[in-house]
């Protein structure tokens, strides 16, 4: 299973706005060379996928990510609304889980977003689908905000706020291998509890690592792959421009 993780694309209204000095329109479609060469299996997009939450950018991502010719999921970041979101991605047939079959896998999408608050949160009722997988299987969780520290304050200002109740719902899902997360336009992998933890650099506009500042001079725009195997085994890596 060959999965794609697309995220912070920061689309607005107008095509030709400007984001962090780039083109966030140019830049996605400069990264569709790089996803139709890996061929994915299926798309995950993981949050603030526009810049203002307007209905215009929601139509272009699903006129963009509708023609790899394979099933799309997704779920909002801090800048999106999902009551915006839903019908097109609903009209598209794409899927919001929270719990996706991806052969031997589970693959669960948490919302971490709420409207108007950059930082992220994880209510009970959002953990709730980790309590319904077979703990048995394979798992892998998307969610927008990070749930632990990236090294960089400009964006670690903003994470998922009191992770422990993720991270204790996460332990006792059991068969958790991974969480990945968008949100901090940086590339990173650590481990918390044992368990990796990987972020999806920006397919707008990327900041170099560790900074305490948004410092442009990573490359854009990025995507992160996985490719899943029966039995839990994966791995992962970037593709760009």
């Amino acid at each position: 299973m060959r999965v794609l993780q697309v995220t912070d694309c920061h689309l607005a209204a107008d095509p030709g706005a400007d984001y962090r000095g780039q083109s966030a329109e140019r830049n996605l479609h400069r990264l569709s060379a790089a996803v139709e060469a890996f061929e994915p299996d299926r798309l995950v997009l993981t949050g603030d996928l526009s810049e203002d939450a307007s209905p215009a950018s929601y139509e272009r991502i699903v006129d963009w990510a509708s023609g790899f010719g394979c099933p799309v999921a997704w779920l909002p970041g801090n800048h999106d609304d999902r009551s915006r979101m839903q019908d097109p991605f609903d009209a598209a047939g794409w899927d919001a889980g929270p719990v996706i079959e991806a052969g031997d896998w589970q693959l669960v999408l948490l919302d971490s977003a709420w409207v108007d608050e950059p930082a992220g949160r994880l209510t009970p009722e959002r953990l709730e689908p980790l309590k319904r997988l077979d703990g048995m299987r394979p798992v892998g969780i998307f969610v927008h905000h990070q749930p632990v520290p990236v090294g960089a304050a400009w964006i670690d200002k903003v994470p998922l706020v009191e992770p422990d109740a993720f991270w204790n719902a996460t332990e006792a899902a059991g068969g958790v291998r991974f969480v990945a997360f968008g949100h901090v336009h940086q590339r990173f992998r650590g481990r918390h509890r044992g368990i990796a933890c990987l972020a999806a650099p920006s397919a707008a506009a990327n900041s170099l690592a560790g900074m305490p500042r948004f410092t442009p001079g990573e490359a854009a725009p990025m995507a992160r792959w996985f490719v899943l195997e029966d039995g839990g085994r994966w791995s992962s890596g970037l593709i760009g421009v």
